[in-house]
């Protein structure tokens, strides 16, 4: 069987872990394995991540917990709040192993990754995908799927298909013949293909094209012509072509927002102060990881529109007279706006900031203002925010503003939340003999 063209160029192979947040903490709590395991969301309000064994029960994820919670501790389902801190830290881990297997990886999301392949042998490549599976688990406990093909869209369409047919192949696929290839694509519809969206799958089935196949029969150029320059690298990725990175799905946010509900409803300014002060510093620390500057910093304060009590729902923008990377300076304009919006009274549920008129950071031709001298310092305080954000990276409590630590009453609620196992010394696990 001759191998699709192209695969002598590029071999990408697309490595995800099963239900990674009921794994990880399975991993480190034996007797959840084999058990109906529901993982919450923020504020412990619906199941984002469900076990094998509580999909078998009927639970659908995205459900209100509040609303088959009754139901599920009848069936005997183990719940867990969401620990952020430790699935990052096994998502760290589970990067630093497959770069065992090759150089060149990029990470896709929090449990997925694709790995470049090039230069192996084509007819190995299913061993070599096993034997990524098996140091994965051996080494850090995550069961793993692989799927193998000639273009980043190929490798997404082969993992799915390794999830599908997961006791048949053991969870690796690779793509290596036409006939594989043509297999796959015709039992794949076109909302299952990489980067098509909903709306454009429906045009594309109301013109008669409804599976992957059928997309990738398409003229490139006709594509490119009628469509868009997206589905024409989508039709010769189908192809077994590789021209779309996948770091070029990571494109720069246009608008950065950082907000999230409070685990109880909020009254105290203070307290809202200190929220604010968190999702600044958090906001800031997106802008300047895509290389960008703000314009415009908003704030917005809600109550929850659900309960019978009075509602205020409010926002506020301002504009800087220069664009700045600085966490400090977007916090004092957001305060400022908090002391003009906020009023007392009020059973606060969520607050959050948004960076606005974003720019390229490299951009640094800065409007001069008489009566303003931030300009002058706005390049000393992004030298300050590298040294900040280098810290962070580097140790847990990092940089922070004062009034961060000064208040926990708006953090999430996590009355589930399992130890953070991995990174917090008093929280290590306990052997006893």
């Amino acid at each position: 069987m001759a191998a699709l063209d192209g695969y002598r160029d590029q071999v990408w192979a697309l490595v995800d872990a099963k239900s990674f947040y009921c794994a990880c903490e399975q991993l480190f709590d034996p007797k959840l394995v084999n058990k109906p395991l529901v993982v919450l969301s923020n504020n412990d309000g619906c199941c984002v991540a469900l076990s094998a064994e509580a999909k078998a029960l009927g639970i659908k994820r995205g459900a209100p917990w509040f609303k088959v919670e009754r139901e599920a501790r009848k069936m005997g389902v183990e719940v867990r709040s969401s620990n952020y801190t430790l699935y990052a830290d096994m998502s760290r881990r589970f990067i630093e192993e497959l770069h065992r297997f090759s150089p060149h990886v990029e990470q896709y999301s929090i449990d997925e990754a694709f790995v470049r392949l090039d230069g192996f042998k084509l007819d190995g490549l299913t061993q070599y995908g096993k034997e990524i599976r098996d140091t994965i688990y051996s080494h850090l406990g995550l069961p793993v799927r692989v799927g193998i093909g000639s273009s980043p869209t190929l490798a997404k369409l082969g993992n799915q298909a390794a999830k599908q047919y997961e006791q048949r192949v053991r969870g690796v696929i690779q793509i290596d013949t036409q006939q594989r290839r043509q297999w796959l694509l015709e039992r794949c519809t076109v909302q299952d293909i990489w980067g098509v969206g909903a709306k454009t799958a429906t045009r594309l089935q109301t013109s008669g094209i409804n599976t992957a196949l059928q997309l990738s029969e398409q003229n490139p150029a006709d594509m490119r012509r009628l469509w868009n320059v997206g589905l024409a690298r989508t039709a010769l990725e189908l192809q077994g072509v590789s021209c779309i990175d996948p770091g070029d799905i990571d494109e720069k946010r246009k608008q950065i927002l950082s907000s999230r509900s409070f685990g109880t409803d909020i009254s105290d300014l203070n307290d809202l102060k200190s929220a604010l002060a968190f999702h600044c510093q958090r906001a800031g620390e997106k802008l300047r990881r895509q290389n960008s500057q703000a314009n415009v910093v908003g704030v917005f304060l809600r109550t929850n529109r659900y309960k019978d009590l009075p509602q205020h729902n409010i926002s506020s923008a301002r504009e800087l007279m220069c664009p700045s990377q600085d966490s400090y300076k977007f916090l004092d304009v957001a305060l400022e706006q908090l002391q003009s919006i906020y009023r007392s009274g009020y059973a606060y549920q969520k607050i959050g900031v948004i960076l606005d008129g974003l720019t390229d950071s490299n951009n640094d031709q800065f409007q001069f203002d008489m009566f303003d001298t931030s300009a002058l310092e706005e390049m000393k305080r992004r030298d300050l925010m590298a040294i900040t954000d280098q810290m962070n990276a580097r140790f847990k409590n990092g940089v922070k503003p004062a009034s961060v630590i000064g208040s926990t009453n708006w953090h999430m609620r996590q009355a589930f939340r399992s130890n953070r196992w991995t990174t917090r010394l008093d929280e290590l696990q306990a052997a006893k003999c």
